[in-house]
C-alpha cells in the first residue's frame, strides 16, 4: 500500500509539472498608440494695402483686390489709423507737434511716414465733432512705401492740373484746387453759406502740376 501511495503521489507531481510547462504565457498588452499631434491650419495673410484713398470725408485703405480693409473719419480718434497706417507702410511714424499759436488751428500731434502725415487735434475745448479740423492728411508724393495714395476722382500729387480741372464739382482759387465734396450740394460755395470738407490739391508755382493733396479743406472760409 505505501508503495502504490507512493507512485499515485509521484504521478500527480508528474501531471501538474506538464500542466506548468504548458500554460500559454500572459499576454502582452500592445503598446498603446500616441494620435499624432493635429497640425493647426496656417493663420490666413492679412491683405496688404495697395493704395490710400482719400475724400472729402476721410481717408480709407484698400488691398490689392479693391476692397475695403479700413477707413478713418476725420472726427474718429486716431490711434486705430495710426496702427492701420503703420502697418500698411511697414514703419513706425515719425511725430512731432504743430503750433497752432491760438489761432483758427487747434495744436496737432503729427504722425510722419515719409511724404504721408496724418494730424491729430489736440487740446480741443469741445468735442473733436465741434471742431471744423479734428484730424486732417497731407501727402507730397504718389507713393509712399509701395502704398499709392489718390484722391477719390483720381488726381494726386504729380497728376496734371488739366486732369484736376476736368473734375467735377470744382472750386478753384488761383492754383488750388478743391475736389470731392462730402456734399457736393454744397458746392460752388456760396459766400456766408454752408461749407462742406473737400480734397485740396495744390499745384506748381507754374500751376501745370499737383505738388501736395490736403483734406479736410473747406469749400469756404469764412475766416
Amino acid at each position: 500500500m505505501r508503495m502504490l501511495r507512493l507512485t499515485l503521489i509521484a504521478a500527480a507531481a508528474v501531471a501538474l509539472a506538464g500542466c506548468a510547462a504548458t500554460a500559454p504565457a500572459p499576454a502582452t498588452p500592445a503598446p498603446s498608440e500616441t494620435p499624432a499631434a493635429s497640425s493647426s491650419p496656417p493663420e490666413p495673410a492679412e491683405p496688404e494695402t495697395a493704395e490710400i484713398v482719400v475724400d472729402g470725408g476721410g481717408f480709407s485703405l484698400v488691398d490689392a483686390e479693391g476692397s475695403t480693409t479700413f477707413t478713418h473719419v476725420w472726427v474718429d480718434e486716431v490711434a486705430p489709423a495710426v496702427a492701420a497706417l503703420t502697418d500698411a507702410f511697414g514703419a513706425d511714424p515719425v511725430m512731432s507737434l504743430r503750433d497752432g499759436s491760438g489761432g483758427h488751428y487747434a495744436d496737432f500731434d503729427l504722425y510722419t511716414w515719409g511724404d504721408f502725415t496724418l494730424g491729430d487735434a489736440v487740446g480741443l475745448e469741445g468735442s473733436r465733432a465741434d471742431y471744423f479740423l479734428p484730424s486732417l492728411v497731407e501727402v507730397a508724393a504718389p507713393e509712399i512705401e509701395g502704398v499709392a495714395v489718390r484722391s477719390a476722382s483720381g488726381p494726386t500729387v504729380g497728376s496734371p492740373v488739366s486732369e484736376v480741372a476736368a473734375v467735377a464739382p470744382l472750386v478753384q482759387e488761383g492754383s488750388n484746387y478743391r475736389i470731392d465734396p462730402v456734399d457736393p450740394s454744397l458746392v460752388p460755395p456760396t459766400p456766408g453759406g454752408e461749407t462742406t470738407d473737400m480734397v485740396g490739391l495744390r499745384a506748381d508755382e507754374s500751376d501745370t502740376t499737383i505738388v501736395m493733396l490736403t483734406a479736410p479743406v473747406l469749400s469756404y472760409y469764412p475766416f
